[in-house]
């Protein structure tokens, strides 16, 4: 059978670079796969073009790009993240007794697509298939925390970063540093910083290597409290990694948690 050198070499990269779950530069992809360096660059920037990778123009090193994103978002249909998550945002619901989402990326907006509320007179309400701006609040920062430094300077040169309130970061490498430890940690907290008053914790859901979707939970600042903030992100963490699980069966609970 006829194998398309090119087109395997292609593959080669966007695997080794969604598997290593970071940046990566021309000589790192072309020594890991013994490609040559002319070669590698060839396929990289064709990928880039495609949108398949995202290059960070100060460091030059390659990330996934949003054409990844949104394929893998297309070929596991809406339906199946609301329902295989439903159980777990329950549990979530009842351990945190604060007002549960789940969301998707649609461009440059986030769609809920779940809420779950607690049963308490004063709580964050929602309404199914309300959109929230990608660059705002806890939802922004988990998602734009799965895009390469490149792709979210190039957003933000176009979109800017808004004042919702006070405690809003507008500076950009403030954002960014925030983006790099929503990163490490796998959780992002909003302190007041989209709504005067509220709190929010999230969290990435993965199918396979690749983001699908989002779970947070929002409450008032006098419920979400400091004390009670570490309990939430622990339980938020949980949830979205073991929706992750569901989604991705062939996946071991190592593998999963190295995200």
């Amino acid at each position: 059978m006829y194998n398309a050198p090119i087109l395997k070499k292609a593959i080669g990269i966007i695997k080794l670079i969604a598997r290593e779950h970071r940046a990566l530069g021309v000589t790192e992809i072309a020594r890991s796969l013994s490609i040559s360096k002319s070669t590698t660059f060839g396929i990289l920037k064709s990928l880039e073009e495609e949108g398949f990778l995202a290059k960070n123009p100060s460091s030059k090193k390659y990330s996934t790009g949003s054409t990844l994103f949104e394929l893998s978002r297309k070929i596991l249909r809406t339906p199946d993240v609301a329902v295989t998550a439903r159980p777990h945002l329950q549990r979530l619901l009842e351990a945190v007794d604060e007002t549960v989402f789940l969301g998707i990326r649609e461009e440059e907006t986030v769609k809920v697509l779940d809420v779950l509320e607690p049963r308490k007179e004063f709580k964050i309400s929602s309404s199914l298939g309300s959109r929230l701006p990608l660059m705002a609040g806890v939802v922004g920062k988990i998602f734009l925390a799965s895009m390469g430094e490149g792709e979210v300077r190039e957003l933000l040169s176009k979109k800017g970063l808004r004042q919702f309130t006070e405690n809003s970061i507008v500076s950009t490498d403030l954002f960014l540093r925030e983006l790099e430890r929503t990163r490490v940690d796998g959780y992002a907290v909003d302190l007041e910083e989209y709504l005067k008053g509220v709190r929010a914790v999230g969290s990435l859901i993965y199918s396979g290597d690749f983001p699908v979707a989002a779970v947070w939970v929002a409450g008032f600042a006098n419920s979400l409290s400091d004390q009670k903030l570490p309990v939430v992100i622990e339980h938020v963490k949980a949830a979205a990694e073991e929706i992750s699980g569901d989604l991705s069966p062939f996946l071991s609970p190592k593998t999963r948690g190295t995200r």
